[in-house]
């Protein structure tokens, strides 16, 4: 939001709302319970409270109406949103933006899929309940009537008292906030790849027009002097920014490259200029200004941090605020970045691109290297790369200056399209709509060595696209490409140690996750709100090659007010990560975890998380998050995954990404023996074919000391003594604590199900926090 002012007030995941001056300087903030998500709204000069109010949602399941200017009592009143549990979800974030209709009325969708009215006072108008999440900001008629879309993939029409008038059904999400023409035309975009326009008094069908990806932006309209519509400017996961008539016909297409999530705002003209410009934000970091009539680039700005942890983290998923003198846009990177109107037509800044046209060839058929943070390396991976790394590759097909949506055949299978030099064990996997393959090294590359992978094969292109994949293709051809890249040199030892009284623990957070799209789109703030600490439980020391093992414990962490991460037992999270290390590499992986999602916990078949970590536990540049699901098990949208094409032609849904990694706090006690507690007894039953087993532990307090079930976890970890492996449980689901009558942890009880295979010998490890308390082999 920009005030009249010149103030920049913005929400953030890190929880905190922010009140920045004109000149860029933190005026204020305020601290929400959870990850903010989604933008705020500002009112008209309220005379009775002396301020004007602003109204933003947090996923702490609170709507805030804030006091604006530095003041003390910051908040007017907080609404938290009541459960409803509607069909696929599981919590009540406020996701969708605020928004301020006739009268004053505030209006908000929260994620438990309701749509809601509020009067300022803070008391609820109505309350419309749809069939999953309202992320949308509503668009409002003269007689009231406001228009919304929703994740159960309908868009509604509702009067002013919250009353169903009519909803049109479409075949994806529908995340896209409409837009309403004076003529009565209401434009909204679906994860179905399309741009509807709707009668807004019927709701029936004007016409539809097709994108290659599901459409995440929101429309916007240029009218002329007579208020008619005469474009609608939108933009699409499949790279391109669309400019359409009223009757549906495309004007112009401008290509960026990158995912675009970002909706486009359209400014007057600048000096000099007639026509107005169309901002826009994209996922390669770069913030483009293009000349609404042609379509052509008047500017562009990158945004691409120059600080080697946040340079892979730039995606420009908010859209611009336009102030008196400039453009504001929100990063991934953690910052607000601020463009002066034309700024790049009177600087010299290599930040800055001025050519009208697009940044890639009329005719290519490329198969190019995409980093971990998902960004597509046109000039190729120039700088080192990791030992441990993944290779993505993403096939971009170009013919008379159009992208085709072209997807790789894994004929006869995936592995056959890729062909290393020098050669190394590896697993390839194809994304769901086959424009990317995933090059996994089962083990470490060879450090200081160059390499050569060639990707090549057939391709299809064409047909009918619905969400993610092109359906009934006719078109096709060949491609034959190579991603060059050298790996650094071996470095150091792996920080991680285990102590009698101290072991090595650490932070890993922020988790990025861009390929598929998909999965951002839809998941980005639960990625981001995961937060994870990670112990040492055990470790050999290096062999040959310094070479030797790993085992890890993950449960979940939370952030306090002061910056300190402290363990969350309210966190669904409880694994064991089995790691490979060489010098400070590492391969650390899971297999079969539940990771919980908005709609509930979804069986992860493998996630591995590979990098080099320093001596003060950060991973650096480049390091990867892989995993692998099975459409088939994720629960309620599983049917769904399959049928869109997110799944690959082995049932698969193949995502990489990128973390971030730092040192657990000194002063932090989750690391640590807990002092005076001492395990009393460990047992195991094993389990039959048709009978659980379990495994038991009862913890001894000493004298006055205190443990309380509030503030720690306790686990029982199993694994394979003869090779360390780890047996496969649900360690969260299947663990229950004891607690005694002052609120102690004194307990730990492990479930394991029946026909569970466990080996002969079992070691198992009584974990208090992340700390190794004890371990037996029974």
């Amino acid at each position: 939001i920009v005030a009249g002012d010149g103030s920049v007030l913005v929400g953030s995941a890190d929880s905190w709302f922010y009140g920045i001056g004109p000149n860029g300087k933190l005026r204020w903030k305020l601290k929400t319970g959870y990850e903010i998500d989604s933008a705020g709204v500002i009112g008209a000069y309220d005379r009775r409270l002396h301020t004007s109010p602003i109204t933003v949602g947090s996923a702490d399941e609170h709507l805030y109406h804030l006091r604006s200017g530095r003041r003390q009592r910051r908040v007017i009143w907080a609404y938290k949103a009541p459960k409803i549990s509607t069909s696929g979800q599981l919590v009540d974030w406020w996701e969708g933006n605020a928004e301020i209709g006739f009268g004053g009325t505030i209006y908000a969708g929260n994620t438990d899929g309701a749509a809601y009215a509020f009067n300022p006072n803070g008391t609820v108008r109505w309350r419309f309940v749809a069939g999953n999440s309202v992320w949308t900001v509503p668009a409002f008629a003269r007689d009231g009537t406001s228009y919304w879309g929703s994740l159960d993939r309908n868009v509604y029409a509702l009067d002013s008292r919250g009353k169903e008038v009519w909803s049109f059904p479409t075949l994806g999400f529908v995340i896209s906030s409409p837009a309403l023409g004076n003529d009565g035309t209401l434009y909204i975009a679906s994860f179905d790849s399309r741009l509807y326009a709707l009668d807004s008094k019927t709701g029936a069908l004007k016409w539809t027009f097709p994108t290659t990806d599901h459409v995440y932006s929101s429309p916007a309209l240029a009218e002329d002097a007579h208020g008619n519509t005469t474009a609608i400017y939108f933009a699409s996961t499949d790279g391109y920014i669309y400019a359409v008539s009223p009757g549906g016909k495309l004007i112009w297409k401008y290509f960026v490259g990158d995912v675009i999530r970002s909706s486009p705002v359209l400014g007057g003209p600048r000096r000099g200029g007639r026509h107005r410009i169309l901002y826009v934000g994209a996922g390669n970091g770069a913030l483009y200004a293009l000349d609404a009539v042609t379509g052509r680039r008047r500017w562009s700005y990158d945004t691409t941090s120059r600080n080697p942890v946040l340079h892979d983290r730039n995606d420009l998923n908010a859209s611009p605020a336009l102030g008196t003198r400039g453009v504001y846009i929100g990063s991934e990177d953690g910052h607000v970045y601020y463009v002066p109107y034309d700024y790049c037509l009177h600087r010299r800044d290599a930040r800055c691109n001025a050519k009208p046209g697009e940044d890639f060839p009329a005719n290519a058929t490329r198969v190019l290297p995409v980093t971990a943070g998902g960004n597509t390396a046109l000039s190729g991976l120039r700088a080192p790369v990791s030992s441990t790394a993944i290779t993505v590759g993403r096939l971009l097909v170009r013919k008379s200056g159009q992208t085709e949506d072209a997807a790789m055949l894994g004929v006869p299978s995936p592995e056959s399209l890729v062909h290393a030099n020098p050669p190394f064990p590896f697993t390839v996997e194809l994304s769901g709509d086959g424009h990317y393959v995933f090059l996994r090294p089962t083990g470490f590359l060879r450090p200081s060595t160059n390499y050569s992978v060639r990707v090549s094969g057939l391709y299809k292109s064409g047909g009918v696209h619905v969400v993610t994949g092109g359906v009934g293709g006719t078109g096709g051809g060949a491609f034959d490409d190579t991603i060059r890249f050298r790996t650094v040199p071996r470095r150091g030892r792996l920080p991680l140690s285990v102590g009698r009284r101290r072991v090595t623990a650490l932070n890993l957070r922020r988790l990025a996750i861009p390929e598929p799209s998909f999965v951002p789109s839809v998941n980005q703030i639960g990625f981001d709100s995961y937060d994870f600490l990670v112990g040492t439980i055990a470790k050999t020391p290096p062999g040959p090659g310094g070479k030797g093992t790993v085992l890890l414990w993950v449960v979940g962490a939370k952030e306090t007010a002061r910056g300190r991460h402290v363990i969350d037992p309210k966190r669904s999270f409880a694994f064991a990560l089995r790691g490979r290390y060489r010098g400070n590499e590492v391969i650390s992986s899971a297999a079969n975890v539940d990771l919980t999602f908005s709609f509930g916990a979804v069986p992860v078949k493998l996630v591995e998380f590979r990098g080099q970590l320093t001596p003060r536990l950060h991973m650096l540049p480049g390091n990867f998050l892989y995993a692998e699901v099975m459409c088939a098990d994720v629960p309620v949208y599983g049917p769904e995954l399959l049928a869109v094409g997110l799944c690959n032609q082995r049932g698969k849904l193949v995502a990489t990404g990128t973390y971030v990694t730092s040192g657990y706090g000194r002063k932090g006690r989750a690391n640590r023996r807990p002092h005076g507690l001492r395990l009393r007894s460990l047992t195991l039953n094993r389990p039959g074919t048709d009978q659980d087993g379990s495994a038991d532990a009862t913890l001894l307090l000493g004298g006055h000391t205190r443990y309380p079930i509030s503030k720690h976890v306790a686990a029982i970890l199993l694994t394979d003594a003869a090779t360390g492996d780890v047996v496969s449980v649900d360690y969260k689901a299947d663990t229950t604590e004891r607690r005694d009558r002052h609120g102690n942890l004194v307990g730990v009880h492990l479930t394991i199900p029946s026909g569970t295979s466990l080996p002969a010998r079992v070691r198992a490890y009584v974990i208090t926090d992340v700390f190794p308390l004890a371990s037996r082999v029974l």
